[in-house]
């Protein structure tokens, strides 16, 4: 066998990822050979005390086993590779993405080696992310079964059966409502009779955890169930900034917390989707997103999205209808701002509360929405971390927590991800610091191991090619649409004037252009904005475009002249609206008997 020092070690993980990148192999490569991690501090992701002086033994994609401090019984020919001083974390789980394949990258170099697609992924393909170096492993929920309100229970039966055929590593439900209480019951009795786990939203998450759901999507079905039903419709209608206002009956919620964890059921909270403008992390995660995705070997990286999710650092989830779905933090009210500020606070005192009676959480980010690939998990981390758990609880609800979904009803599935232990694969990340004294140095990551394999940790402009246009997150800037002016006509030297226009699609950064020029606009809800046009602007109207040769006629005998009214939402997305023409009339017109 074969030792390497520390300047050894680096040399030959730089060429063997680059070999493993480029698919280069040897008579006998490097991921042929046993592999012996020495002298780590190791934290295996099911909550136990760290390792210290840890040895890692791999073989294949697999590890073959766990010791303390170094030995001289390590398999024939192994590769014995000095890391002390390093902390080895287990390679990290995703298990809210919907996935696309050009995340691939930035996944793994994040240290994510598994993802859970809620989409179905057909098998080779899954195979194939299996043994790839380029992509995580790809776990999925082989699409919904399709069920509906009106189905009977036969029905619901063949609906999971023609579901399961796409072998599916979990169930991703539609959500959960009164309307659909009796199709859902049938279908999770079928679903957990195979084996498997499901995840979804609520809209009454208690009713749907008793009708069999097992993972809960957002907070926020909790706590519509303890909404009056006054409370509720006023929701419903737009009348209030978030339902999270309303996290505040404590007896009952705790109640619901008790009930779910004694049924096993854990939260999928995604804060970072729904509340990193407000966290106190938000400037320094725009700006770790800022310098990823300018990034040159990222050029692949839709621009459309990185500029959307750039944005969404300034922004706040809003349900009310004096606001667009993504308003500005700066931009809002004091009182608003508070209220949204009042709110997260509750959302964090809900994941802890839901922590501290046991339960379990996933960091699961609702990727691309919810934050870049990769990187946004190590935000939903500190963001758990600020909720109030601490950061073995935040490192496990990345690890070994959402591998218990995976693992199937009553643990009988092996996905064999998410924990360190003997005979699961051995992906691995290691760091140079500790992520148990500062959950931020889980990015602090020197390399990434998976299935035996080191990864190339870099990226490549290559990696992927759009032929067609990448689809928007959710929440992205829309484009504006016009659908009235008022006035709608004035008279030819009119003074300033002030113009109202209705519509739909209206952002707090919204501006009225008049003949191309852009004037200060008053958003006043996402379809009404409030202008004045100078009268210098209604001299700029079109000339008289209707006149024909003959004999002299006043202006406006058959048409009128006009100006062109827009409204521009600027990037990202966005864009120009429709084009309506405010009416110039002349002034002989208005002296007219």
């Amino acid at each position: 066998m074969r030792c390497l020092n520390k300047t050894s070690v680096l040399l030959f993980l730089i060429v063997l990822g680059a070999c493993q990148y480029l698919g280069g192999s040897s008579p006998q490569s490097f991921a042929e050979k046993p592999i012996v991690l020495e002298g780590a501090t190791l934290i295996d992701g099911l909550g136990g005390s760290p390792i210290a002086d840890a040895v890692l033994v791999i073989e294949g994609e697999k590890i073959q086993s766990i010791l303390r401090g170094k030995s001289q019984n390590y398999p024939a020919q192994a590769m014995i590779l000095d890391v002390s001083g390093r902390f080895i974390i287990p390679g990290l789980l995703e298990s809210h993405v919907h996935w696309e394949e050009w995340m691939g990258e930035l996944y793994l170099n994040h240290g994510v080696t598994s993802v859970v697609a809620l989409r179905n992924i057909d098998e080779e393909s899954r195979r194939a992310a299996g043994e790839s170096l380029s992509t995580p492993r790809t776990f999925h929920s082989g699409g919904r079964p399709r069920i509906s309100p009106s189905m009977n229970k036969e029905q619901v039966r063949d609906a999971v059966e023609k579901w399961l055929k796409h072998k599916p590593d979990m169930a991703h439900f539609p959500t959960f409502n009164d309307s659909i209480s009796q199709v859902y019951s049938w279908a999770a009795e079928e679903v957990h009779r195979a084996g498997y786990l499901i995840f979804g939203h609520a809209e009454d998450a208690p009713a749907a955890v008793e009708a069999g759901l097992d993972v809960v999507e957002h907070v926020w079905g909790f706590t519509q169930a303890q909404m009056s039903r006054q409370e509720l419709e006023g929701f419903q209608e737009g009348l209030f900034l978030t339902w999270a206002t309303f996290t505040r009956d404590w007896p009952r919620l705790d109640q619901m917390i008790q009930e779910a964890v004694h049924r096993g059921v854990t939260l999928n909270p995604t804060l970072l989707y729904e509340w990193g403008g407000m966290s106190d992390h938000a400037a320094a995660h725009e700006h770790e997103d800022y310098l990823l995705l300018h990034n040159p070997g990222l050029s692949y990286f839709p621009q459309n999205i990185a500029a959307s999710l750039l944005l969404k650092h300034r922004q706040i989830k809003n349900f009310s209808s004096r606001y667009g779905n993504m308003p500005i933090v700066t931009k809002l009210p004091a009182q608003d701002f508070r209220e949204f500020k009042d709110a997260y606070r509750k959302v964090q005192q809900f994941v802890r509360r839901f922590v501290q009676a046991g339960g379990k959480i996933h960091s699961g980010t609702d990727a691309p929405s919810g934050g870049t690939p990769g990187l946004s998990l190590h935000h939903e981390m500190e963001l758990l971390v600020e909720a109030g758990l601490k950061p073995m609880q935040a490192l496990q609800a990345s690890t070994s927590w959402p591998a218990e979904m995976l693992a199937g009803k009553g643990g009988v599935l092996s996905p064999g991800v998410g924990s360190i232990q003997e005979g699961n694969f051995a992906d691995l990340v290691i760091l140079t610091a500790n992520p148990l004294d500062d959950i931020r140095n889980s990015k602090k990551i020197e390399r990434v191991m998976k299935g035996g394999r080191f990864i190339d940790l870099s990226y490549h402009p290559e990696y992927f090619t759009f032929v067609s246009r990448p689809r928007s997150i959710a929440g992205a800037t829309p484009v504006p649409e016009i659908s009235s002016i008022s006035p709608h006509a004035v008279t030819a030297g009119n003074p300033e004037f002030e113009m109202v226009i209705e519509g739909v699609g209206f952002v707090g950064t919204s501006v009225v252009r008049v003949t191309g020029i852009t004037l200060s606009t008053r958003f006043e809800g996402p379809g009404r904005l409030r202008v004045r046009i100078p009268a210098e602007l209604v001299k700029l109207a079109s000339p008289n475009r209707f006149s024909a040769p003959g004999p002299a006629q006043k202006l406006g005998v058959i048409g009128d002249r006009t100006l062109s009214i827009e409204v521009y939402n600027p990037p990202p997305e966005g864009g120009i609206s429709n084009s309506v023409s405010l009416i110039v009339r002349p002034g002989w017109k208005s002296k007219a008997p």
